[in-house]
This record gives structure tokens, C-alpha cells and sequence, in this order.
């Protein structure tokens, strides 16, 4: 029979600093490598990491990135006629491994266009 373990080892938690904090999330967020990496890079856990994240968010110390960033288009070539057969149609290029495959289906029918894409997309 076993006796249980008298010696038991008493964890406790870790704390870090918040200069080391600021310095993985900064890391996490710069884009050239994932959460995880930087993470395991450090020897943390990926949920803590993202729990730092959340927090400065929350606490604003993170610069506010807006939700939609405008980009500028370049202008199309306006002194280009549409011709009269695309101009009412749904045109879908499907690359195929022997060359583009067109379908060109009538506006009017887009719902049986939309179902006929489902249905072969699966």
C-alpha cells in the first residue's frame, strides 16, 4: 500500500511586472508572429497572454485602431464603354487546373444563380 505524499509541493502563482506585461503584449501585437509563438517564446500561456491583451485594451493603453480603415481607390478607366452583353450579367471566373472556367448568368435571375453556386460549392 501507498502512503500518501507528506512532502507535497506548494505551488504558488507567479507575478510579473507590468513593464514585462507591456513588453509581451507589444510583441503579440506587432504582427510578425502569432500569440502563441511569442507565448511560448517566454514560457507563458497562450490564454494569459491574451487575458494581458484584453486588459490594456480595456485600460487603453493600447492606441485606438479604428474599425474601418478608408482606403483610396484608384480611378477606373471611365472612357470605357460596358458592353451590352455583360452589362446585365452575373459573371464568375472558376479556376480549374486546366484554365479559367466563365459562367455568365442573366441578373434577372440572380436567386437561381445564388442557389446554383450553393449547390456547387456544397
Amino acid at each position: 500500500m501507498t502512503s500518501p505524499n507528506t512532502e507535497r509541493e506548494i505551488r504558488r502563482r507567479r507575478r510579473y511586472a507590468p513593464s514585462f506585461k507591456a513588453k509581451i503584449v507589444a510583441a503579440c501585437l506587432q504582427g510578425d508572429t502569432s500569440i502563441a509563438q511569442v507565448a511560448l517564446q517566454h514560457g507563458l500561456n497562450t490564454n494569459l497572454v491574451q487575458t494581458w491583451i484584453r486588459k490594456a485594451k480595456r485600460q487603453s493603453q493600447l492606441p485606438a485602431v479604428p474599425d474601418f480603415v478608408p482606403l483610396p481607390v484608384p480611378p477606373g478607366p471611365a472612357d470605357l464603354p460596358t458592353s451590352p452583353s455583360t452589362a446585365g450579367e452575373i459573371c464568375i471566373e472558376l479556376p480549374s487546373s486546366r484554365g479559367t472556367i466563365t459562367v455568365r448568368w442573366p441578373v434577372a435571375e440572380a436567386a437561381q444563380c445564388a442557389h446554383w453556386l450553393k449547390g456547387l460549392l456544397g
